[in-house]
């Protein structure tokens, strides 16, 4: 599960979060002259980019793992520590941007359930904090949350996927995830006659096909990666991505070689330029971005100069990157954790 100079997870994981981020700055910044960011980058594909690769990752890590609280305790120790600390970061922005009184703010009820949902990683119970963004077209401080709890519940399946691979083989696990996948993505984007359909669709076990098939290259031994392999499945990939015409055909094509096509340029050195020398900045960069990009909004910078905004947004959400790496994420973890490992090993 080491992130070496020999592959490229740091990298395709970085390029990612980059990826959703100027994704979000399009959808959420009331510029025009960002709305080609669209045409280029997409959230949703870089997400379930980050689901094949935690598939495989953390299956590895589980099978590394000494007992199950073991395993368990490796993740709270590696998700929830930045969690805390982007929620205490979206209360800042609340405050800053509400529209009550700190009193009024502090003391409304929904500033507690705001709280309490989100540090349950029940975002949708409660997305803004009162009077907080109050032009925003989107009513949430940070809208990128919503994957953690998905993240979560795909960790909980790991066990079982790992007993079934044992029981069943590598293929049959595949075909029951994939056939759960793709008949909840199914059921609520085409059957599901409710605006929510393709919300839910997003979720458990929605992203299952994503992190089994990441899950399961766990068990395969391709050590041994080309640059031509990885440009073939590229082409393949695209040219059918290009001619899968409706949605579900979309999806069926993504579930198949997406996680493929991700797991083989992280295994590869293709982008490898040792960048986890500077910390696992991925997860703050997801974390942080989404409410940076409201602050930015509220204060109407995007009005003012689309590209100086867009620039400090990445500037302030690298900084808060590396602050949260390296000032708390990195604290909590234990010494023998890989993350700490491959940072040192990168020097």
């Amino acid at each position: 599960m080491s992130t070496r100079a020999n592959n490229s997870f740091d990298e395709v994981r970085f390029i990612l979060a980059f990826i959703v981020l100027v994704a979000h700055t399009s959808a959420l910044a009331t510029a025009e002259q960002l709305d080609w960011f669209t045409k280029y980058f997409d959230a949703n594909f870089a997400v379930k980019g980050f689901f094949a690769i935690s598939g495989y990752l953390v299956s590895k890590s589980y099978l590394s793992s000494d007992s199950y609280f073991n395993y368990f305790e490796k993740r709270l120790r590696r998700i929830y520590p930045a969690y805390i600390l982007v929620i205490i970061y979206c209360v800042l922005i609340g405050i800053l941007t509400t529209n009550l009184s700190l009193f009024n703010f502090i003391s409304n009820s929904h500033f507690f359930k705001y709280l309490i949902a989100n540090l349950a990683f029940l975002n949708f119970i409660q997305p803004n904090l009162p009077g907080s963004i109050p032009f925003s077209e989107v009513q949430a401080l940070n809208g990128s949350l919503w994957t953690i709890k998905v993240e979560l519940m795909l960790y909980l399946t790991v066990p079982f996927l790992v007993y079934l691979q044992k029981k069943l083989g590598t293929y049959a696990t595949l075909i029951i995830c994939f056939g759960l996948g793709i008949t909840w993505y199914l059921y609520f984007t085409q059957y599901f006659n409710q605006p929510i359909g393709q919300t839910v669709s997003r979720q458990f076990p929605g992203q299952l096909p994503y992190f089994a098939f990441g899950s399961m290259l766990g068990f395969i031994n391709f050590n041994k990666i080309s640059n031509v392999s990885v440009i073939s499945v590229s082409l393949v990939y695209f040219v059918l991505i290009k001619n899968g015409i409706d949605n579900p055909l979309r999806e069926l094509i993504n579930m198949l070689f997406y996680p493929l096509l991700v797991l083989l340029i992280a295994k590869s050195r293709i982008l490898s330029i040792s960048i986890g020398k500077y910390g696992d900045l991925s997860y703050g960069i997801y974390l942080f971005h989404f409410p940076t990009i409201q602050l930015l909004e509220h204060f109407e910078l995007y009005r003012f100069n689309p590209y100086i905004a867009f620039f400090t947004s990445i500037l302030i959400t690298m900084i808060l990157a590396s602050f949260s790496w390296h000032i708390v994420e990195k604290r909590f973890l234990k010494r023998s954790s890989h993350y700490i490992s491959a940072t040192k090993s990168a020097y």
